[in-house]
């Protein structure tokens, strides 16, 4: 495999670590969307039934990040893909496991309880969900933490990474053949349910690895085109202003361009000087925005049991308090499960990987 030209450092990008934070709670919103109708406006309510959306920015932003980490390194072979997979499985297994043990208790107490059945979290997606291929086309509907089929699909995408890598091979293409690339597999993500008679983004159990890898590979070509451009920051406000208009497209005339939104947005934001997302508090939403995202659910399912009667009105202080509750349980999970988890792992690896200095005899 050819190498990749070395391209310059340049930091964290922080603009897209608080997009990433900003995304998760829009997600956790839309689950909670049913609970707030009473105190929203129908236009907020609508905003927040369009959350699932998010999961498509995560998918473009993790192919940016990844290419932007390990493209060079794999490809110099600095970095081996064994390595590679096992730096990713540290990063988002062990909060993982961790989650969906907490699911376990959850419906192993409900079942004892006599207010759950089998069949409503049976344990055949429990095992896949296990092994992270929990939508990978195994099952049909969508159960135990939710929303980690999408982390099932992200860890299908790092298996075939260094296969996009070879096949695509970025930064040996014209931009304009980027340019095109992103374009059309940006329009492929709609023109799949569009041939299946499927609703987007739904039907998210036949269609959530190839959304996943569609746009995990879009992110890619982005951040390809993001190291050519480095430092052009006056092709920010263009490029935020095409998201603008293309989210606007989707809005009023349904126009398939939801992917080539995050795209455009991905890569204004990427090139701006946005002194707004660089906000400490914000960069820790991105930071805790893994912990969010796979923590939210269960909490909210908690909440209802114990909170929500049928029929009746959640109070606005209740649900500013499981609002606060997810923020506070994400902190938690984030600085004492999933970093020291993840370090942990890294050092195991190091220290395995390591050369060994024996003593010489005599």
């Amino acid at each position: 495999m050819k190498t990749i030209p070395p391209t310059p450092p340049t930091g964290e990008l922080v603009p897209l670590t608080s997009l990433r934070g900003l995304a998760a709670w829009w997600v956790v919103l839309f689950h909670m969307r049913a609970l707030l109708a009473p105190w929203l406006p129908a236009p907020v309510l609508t905003f927040l039934g369009a959350g699932n959306l998010a999961v498509d920015l995560f998918f473009l932003l993790s192919g940016f990040v990844i290419y932007l980490n390990y493209a060079e390194r794999l490809t110099s072979r600095r970095v081996s893909t064994r390595e590679f997979l096992f730096r990713r499985f540290a990063r988002i297994y062990p909060l993982h496991l961790l989650i969906l043990l907490a699911f376990l208790a959850y419906v192993s107490a409900a079942l004892l309880f006599g207010s759950a059945r089998i069949e409503e979290e049976n344990f055949d997606y429990f095992l896949a969900s296990l092994f992270l291929v929990q939508n990978w086309g195994f099952t049909d509907a969508l159960k135990w933490n939710v929303p980690a089929w999408s982390i099932s699909t992200e860890f299908g995408a790092y298996l075939l990474f260094p296969a996009l890598l070879a096949m695509l091979a970025p930064w040996r293409r014209p931009a304009w053949l980027l340019v095109a690339t992103t374009i059309a597999l940006g329009v492929a993500v709609h023109a799949i349910f569009a041939l299946f008679a499927l609703p987007y983004p739904d039907a998210v159990a036949q269609t959530g690895l190839i959304r996943c890898l569609l746009q995990f590979a879009m992110g890619m070509l982005v951040c390809e085109l993001y190291q050519r451009l480095a430092g052009q920051s006056r092709l920010a406000m263009p490029l935020l202003a095409l998201a603008g208009t293309l989210a606007g497209l989707h809005i009023l005339a349904g126009a398939p361009v939801v992917p080539l939104v995050w795209a455009s947005l991905i890569l204004g934001l990427a090139l701006a000087r946005n002194r707004v997302l660089e906000w400490a508090p914000l960069l820790w939403l991105g930071n805790i925005s893994y912990a969010t995202y796979l923590c939210h659910y269960i909490a909210i399912k908690i909440f209802k049991l114990l909170f929500v009667a049928e029929g009746e009105t959640v109070g606005l202080l209740p649900l500013l308090a499981l609002t606060a509750a997810i923020l506070t349980l994400s902190a938690v999970l984030y600085h004492g499960f999933e970093r020291p988890a993840q370090r942990w792992l890294n050092l195991a690896w190091d220290r395995r990987r390591a050369p060994r200095h024996w003593a010489s005899a005599g």
